[in-house]
């Protein structure tokens, strides 16, 4: 069976970017002849391992209305002589090109939902959310991450819905959350896009100004790259922190990281499926992030697996919360081992079983 995946790039380190390039490869495993489609130049590389056996098909991008109608004329002869007969389409709603295609092609097309439906109330105009749901019903299946997350659509979409997580892998080496690291200090770890709009690893470092007098033996670490790394520097400066918070460039090694550190915080606007919270969780790290942020309160049971701060947008709220697990080692041990049991259901078999049967489903009604 031929099968296609599209995403708009694939060479930077983002979870839309692992997750596609995952289920390439698990497909490819399972039988399946894939192909990988996206708007890269040629020439361009993936951040994450792509088996060499999985087409990618880089068709290049330029701005304007004359390469809209090139690209999907572009997508649409692919589609066609690589007999694809599905498109997965991740995170569609911003280029019409792939509806379109898949269309003038006749394949099945499948909307991989990668993000909380919040995102469009917080990020899209009224007309703009109507156009993109129009856009969804064009879509023969519809996946989401979340059970919670249908109901942020129009009811007429949630009939093609299926509920898929993502893929989570056991820790070969476990974090000691109430365990000191060898000189005596503890880490808070943080991962992700430096992004103001959505991550806002902004008001990370606020709470943690907040009460790094009252812990004087943690440390705040972040990983990653993006627009924020310059205010967030200025941001450090500013609290004279530069000897207790590290910006560190993003790593395919991050699993090191989760297994090092002794407590996982994540102050999200938004998420989808966060993948750098649910790895930190099957590492046994508890976490810490708002009640209010779709996608972190799906993974953070508050008092079980971690905490969870009231609000969304007060990073004063975040503080507390994150002193209350910073001070309680045994918490942390007890919130950190159901963490990583809570995890198992996000198993990779699992998930790539429901993204099979939906593919199967969808085209001749076949189930695995």
């Amino acid at each position: 069976m031929v099968v296609a995946l599209y995403f708009y790039g694939l060479s930077n380190a983002g979870g839309a970017e692992r997750m596609i390039c995952q289920l390439a490869n698990a497909l490819d495993l399972r039988g399946f002849t894939v192909h990988l489609v996206s708007w890269d130049a040629e020439g361009a590389q993936t951040f994450y391992p792509l088996r060499s056996s999985v087409s990618w098909h880089r068709l290049g991008f330029r701005p304007g209305a004359r390469d809209k109608l090139r690209r999907t004329r572009a997508l649409a002869s692919v589609l066609r002589k690589a007999g694809a007969r599905a498109l997965v389409g991740f995170v569609m709603s911003g280029d019409k090109t792939v509806y379109a295609a898949a269309k003038l092609s006749g394949v099945r097309l499948i909307a991989a939902e990668r993000n909380s439906p919040s995102m469009y109330r917080l990020r899209y105009s009224a007309l703009q959310r109507r156009i993109s749901f129009a856009s969804l019903r064009l879509c023969d299946r519809i996946a989401v991450q979340f059970t919670d997350y249908m109901a942020g659509y129009p009811a007429s979409l949630r009939s093609r819905m299926e509920v898929i997580g993502n893929p989570v892998g056991s820790a070969d080496t476990l974090a000691r959350p109430g365990v000191s690291s060898a000189d005596g200090r503890y880490t808070l770890l943080a991962a992700g896009r430096l992004d103001p709009l959505q991550k806002r690893f902004d008001h990370l470092v606020q709470a943690f100004a907040a009460i790094a007098e009252r812990h004087r033996d943690w440390d705040l670490r972040i990983v990653g790259g993006g627009p924020q790394e310059d205010e967030l520097r200025k941001l450090i400066r500013e609290h004279s922190l530069q000897d207790r918070v590290k910006l560190e460039a993003t790593t395919l090694d991050i699993f090191k990281a989760y297994s090092e550190a002794h407590l996982f915080a994540i102050p999200s606007l938004w998420e989808g499926f966060p993948n750098v919270l649910a790895e930190a969780m099957s590492h046994g790290l508890p976490a810490v992030g708002y009640r209010g942020a779709d996608g972190v309160a799906q993974l953070i049971e508050d008092g079980a697996s971690g905490w969870l701060a009231e609000g969304l947008h007060d990073p004063q709220m975040l503080a507390v919360e994150l002193s209350r697990a910073m001070g309680d080692a045994s918490e942390r041990v007890r919130r950190g081992s159901k963490a990583s049991l809570a995890m198992a259901a996000y198993s990779p078999e699992i998930q790539y079983d429901r993204w099979e049967n939906l593919i199967r489903t969808c085209l001749d009604g076949e189930r695995v």
